[in-house]
């Protein structure tokens, strides 16, 4: 099992924007079949920073997932309005559960 977390960091005085967005494509996601994915926001550190977390079973099935997720126009226009509101492009880690 594999976790990819990925973090957002808005721009000054988008954190709201960014919120409301980064849930209306986790619903999406939801929608279209994947995993919803947990949403965290950060106490500390840069303010408005937003983290997402989905589990996938395998690193091959998160990679066979992106060509569906590019695909499906619910979540790609989403985060097309996304992008702009951050500071940079999100970072993405793939953490692999160990028990």
């Amino acid at each position: 099992m594999i976790v990819v977390r990925r973090t957002y960091v808005p721009r000054p005085g988008s954190g709201g924007k960014l919120l409301a967005l980064v849930r209306q494509a986790s619903d999406e996601m939801a929608n279209a079949g994947f995993g919803k994915p947990r949403m965290l926001r950060t106490a500390f550190g840069d303010h408005g920073t937003l983290i997402t977390e989905q589990r996938w079973e395998s690193l091959a099935e998160y990679d066979a997932s992106r060509d569906r997720v590019r695909a499906t126009s619910a979540i790609t226009e989403v985060f097309d309005r996304i992008y702009p509101l951050l500071a940079a492009t999100h970072n993405t880690e793939v953490l692999i559960e160990v028990e």
